[in-house]
């Protein structure tokens, strides 16, 4: 499973946040959780699927440090998580 995480200064106030994942092989993406600064923002069930992307538009704080946190399971139950830390 490949997780991307990119984020870009909202004008407005906080961050935007880009978050995809892509199934490898045989794998499918049954569930994607998200967490920014440990507050659940997405759980999403997408069904079985190859990619799957979201964003979220004016999270975390600035200034300031910021987490987000991705976990995705594949149809199996494995999951694989990825983090992204800023100021």
């Amino acid at each position: 499973m490949k997780i991307t995480i990119s984020t870009s200064r909202n004008v407005v106030l906080g961050w935007d946040i880009d978050v995809s994942a892509t199934a490898e092989a045989d794998q499918k993406i049954a569930q994607v959780e998200i967490r920014v600064n440990d507050l659940r923002e997405v759980q999403d069930l997408p069904g079985e699927l190859e990619s799957w992307e979201q964003q979220l538009t004016q999270k975390g704080v600035y200034p300031g440090s910021n987490k987000v946190e991705v976990t995705v399971s594949d149809q199996d139950g494995n999951e694989t998580s990825a983090e992204k830390r800023w100021s």
